[in-house]
């Protein structure tokens, strides 16, 4: 499987991993998007066989019984989400390169803003009013709505990508 074909399922517990898949622009889907339910891990598990998704968990038993239904699965050692991600690594050759193609809110796949978009952007209130007027590069989710640029957060994705890739030569 090439990497940009992986597609991933993570548990309710690897809420933080979610939204660093999509950063690295993998289509990720949630337990955390599923309404509560006993039968959960069913769900988790039919969900990955349907759309040939690999299931990340930190429940043994939920992995065991992935890997018995023919699910690709990865157990979760770790609280630590570069620690998580190194992990994947190791398992995938994930490419954790940062870029704007996934909303880390409901995963669709966003797009650049265009000139027409300006009057929604300066709708929203998280966008600071100085961005508007610099040429601040956008992109929007058209599912959700919301708008991303690549402020100061974006440096510490950046850093943060960079000390997961050297841990990982590391090892």
């Amino acid at each position: 499987m090439e990497r940009s074909e992986y597609r991933f399922i993570v548990d309710r517990m690897l809420g933080r991993l979610i939204s660093w898949l999509r950063i690295f622009g993998y289509d990720t889907k949630s337990a955390l998007e599923l309404d509560p339910s006993p039968k959960e891990d069913t769900m988790l598990i039919e969900i990955a066989l349907g759309e040939g998704r690999i299931l990340v968990s930190r429940d043994r038993v939920l992995v065991n019984r992935a890997k018995k239904a023919g699910v690709q699965a990865v157990l979760m050692y770790s609280d630590d989400v570069r620690d998580q991600l190194e992990a994947l690594m190791q398992h995938y050759g994930l490419d954790i390169d940062p870029n704007m193609t996934r909303c880390t809110v409901c995963n669709s796949t966003l797009r650049e803003a265009g000139p027409s978009d300006f009057e929604n952007i300066k709708k929203h209130e998280e966008v600071p009013e100085h961005l508007l007027k610099n040429g601040t590069l956008f992109w929007i989710c058209d599912r959700c709505g919301k708008v991303y640029w690549q402020g100061s957060h974006w440096r510490n994705i950046l850093r943060t990508a960079e000390e997961v890739k050297n841990n990982h030569q590391n090892i």
